[in-house]
């Protein structure tokens, strides 16, 4: 089954795009919005007419961009490189928009039922897992890349714990910190970067 495959390049702007890539799926009166920016920061974004949409904000993993900045990188020069691509049935809409650094924005429209490039199919396996790892944890990520821990802070994980600064050591490979769990006696040893990763929010006392 062929689908149509609608190529825009956008023309350039005063100031850059801020995001890396984005797709917007539209399927009857529900939208659903991911954006994955420059600066590492995801956001997933579900709405339907009528309805209060659902937002939810996660910093990627230094890995995760990478990995994604490179999969954007390298599809780019083979969907600039396709037009139209025949008609596909159906009122699903995606809307698919890069912006690679050093590159011109490109916009591209097709239908739900496409059948795919390689180039849009790897992109959009890249997304599904961002988003499917968003809609896991299902709550907002505050963004703590600049956070540096200090005795006293509150945390809580991923897995719903709520751990509190005790000591912040220096090793031989950079900061350490020692945190208590919850109330109990259980105290974990961290370093600050694996800290930042597994921590979702800071806890007010």
């Amino acid at each position: 089954m062929t689908a149509a495959l609608l190529l825009v390049l956008m023309g350039a702007t005063a100031a850059p795009p801020t995001y890396l890539v984005e797709r917007v799926v539209t399927l009857g009166s529900t939208s659903t919005r991911l954006s994955v920016f420059r600066n590492g920061v995801a956001v997933l974004v579900r709405s339907a007419t009528g309805e209060n949409g659902s937002l939810v904000r996660q910093p990627l993993s230094e890995v995760e961009l990478l990995v994604l900045t490179q999969v954007v990188e390298e599809c780019y020069p083979e969907l600039v490189r396709f037009g139209e691509l025949g008609k596909g049935p159906g009122e699903g809409r995606v809307e698919l928009r890069l912006a690679p650094p050093g590159r011109d924005p490109l916009l591209i429209r097709f239908a739900l039922t496409a059948a795919p490039t390689l180039a849009t199919s790897r992109i959009t396996q890249a997304l599904d897992g961002v988003e499917a790892r968003m809609e896991r944890t299902n709550v907002s990520r505050e963004d703590l890349h600049d956070w540096q821990p200090s005795v006293g802070d509150r945390v809580e994980l991923e897995d719903g714990r709520v751990v509190e600064v005790k000591d912040v050591l220096l090793g031989p490979e950079g900061m350490v910190v020692h945190a208590q769990v919850g109330e109990g006696p259980v105290s974990i040893f961290l370093s600050a970067d694996d800290l930042r990763r597994l921590a979702l929010r800071r806890v007010a006392k």
